[in-house]
């Protein structure tokens, strides 16, 4: 059961550094070699380095799928950074939580990725926020809330589907 708890981690370190090093290549590659703001726009160019320029009319002529790619690959890259830390946390609180609720049969790597990749969703929905210039910490913290909420009723959906199962 050791080896296995161990070849599990590996895969999860590993599969956490392939995504951190694909998120931050590819954000690279969009930072720097694509425009995000339609270059007809070049007035917002100049208003928004002079700080003249608001957030909707820079948005407005924001090229949408250059900033759904770099969101992205935000969220890919924050996904591979908590993959390995939701792991460890998984296994650590597993003893517990299966004692005083049951054993689950899901894979922890599956549910460690799933909680990572509500991290990313989290972090890159606080970037988009930012850039709209309506990021608020009640804000971040409610979408906090909400992911965690989803995620504690995914765990007791699968706990009761198991206990059902016997």
């Amino acid at each position: 059961m050791e080896g296995n708890d161990r070849f599990g981690f590996f895969s999860a370190l590993v599969l956490g550094v392939l995504l951190v090093a694909i998120g931050l290549l590819a954000m690279e590659y969009v930072v720097n070699n694509w425009w995000p703001i339609d270059i007809n726009r070049l007035d917002l160019v100049r208003a928004a380095a002079e700080g003249r320029a608001d957030a909707v009319s820079l948005l407005e002529a924001a090229n949408f799928e250059i900033i759904l790619v770099f969101l992205a690959t935000v969220l890919t890259a924050v996904t591979g950074v908590a993959l390995p830390i939701a792991y460890l946390l998984n296994r650590r609180f597993t003893a517990f939580t299966d004692r005083r609720f049951g054993r689950i049969e899901s894979s922890r790597l599956m549910v460690a990725l799933r909680q990572a990749m509500a991290a990313g969703i989290w972090v890159a929905f606080c970037i988009w926020l930012q850039m709209n210039r309506s990021f608020g910490l009640a804000v971040a913290l409610l979408v906090a809330v909400v992911l965690i909420l989803f995620e504690i009723l995914l765990q007791i959906r699968s706990r009761t589907a198991r206990a059902n199962l016997q």
